[in-house]
């Protein structure tokens, strides 16, 4: 049995995605070790953010995903083999602070946050989306982690769902709340520079501030008819 409410009392919750439809993620190289140029045909994405102990068994404080988008259908595009990017906050995947991602070029919105391969935050009803070209590297900015993982507690504590046996999940679906990223200044972009310069030398790409957009999409469901957050059949969220 997961349980949730041993981090519930400290707003601890500790979530993520269900084991049986964890999106294919390529094997990552270490941080240190991506190369990226101005003539590279990937693009790569980075945020800043927290960490903390994980939940014992766990190997990740929480992970964070993306989808490539279609904003005129407002449609995941990614399926179960393809189209998604992970953050995982690893303690070894962090660069002092900062997380990183190689990702195809073209639009993508930021899909849910989880922990804990059985609890999720989808956000669905209030996303962000952007753009990433070949050759660039896109800054988002710092990542609220902690006040999702508050959220996500108190999700969990009002719906009863505080433990689940087995393989079961629980995502979290139309929430006012999408994720939450601070403001990109000069500054920061600055910083980031200096950070990849200085650790990931094989980054030579100038960095650019995201330019988010709104966005929402619709959710899809297993094979079983659950609803997920994705799932093997997405839907489109535009409104007729």
């Amino acid at each position: 049995m997961v349980m949730i409410g041993k981090w519930a009392a400290a707003l601890g919750a500790v979530v993520a995605l269900n084991g049986a439809l964890l999106p294919h993620v390529a094997n990552a190289k270490a941080p240190g070790q991506i190369i990226l140029t101005p003539q590279s045909e990937e693009a790569l994405v980075i945020i800043k953010t927290d960490w903390w102990q994980p939940a014992p068994s766990m190997h990740s404080a929480f992970k964070l995903l993306l989808s490539t988008y279609v904003d005129a259908e407002a449609r995941l595009s990614s399926g179960p083999l393809s189209g998604t990017a992970l953050f995982e906050a690893k303690q070894k995947n962090f660069l002092d602070g900062y997380l990183m991602v190689p990702i195809k070029p073209g639009r993508w919105v930021v899909r849910s946050y989880s922990q804990q391969d059985s609890w999720a935050l989808c956000f669905n009803a209030a996303s962000l989306q952007f753009e990433a070209k070949p050759g660039q590297v896109v800054y988002l900015g710092r990542f609220d982690a902690l006040t999702h993982r508050q959220q996500l507690t108190r999700q969990a504590i009002a719906s009863g769902n505080t433990s689940i046996r087995g393989g079961g999940f629980v995502d979290y679906f139309d929430l006012p709340q999408g994720p939450i990223f601070a403001p990109v200044d000069a500054p920061q972009i600055a910083a980031v520079q200096t950070m990849l310069a200085r650790r990931a030398p094989g980054v030579s790409a100038p960095v650019q501030a995201v330019a988010f957009t709104p966005a929402t999409f619709g959710t899809g469901s297993t094979l079983y008819g659950t609803r997920r957050c994705g799932g093997y059949f997405p839907a489109s969220g535009k409104k007729n």
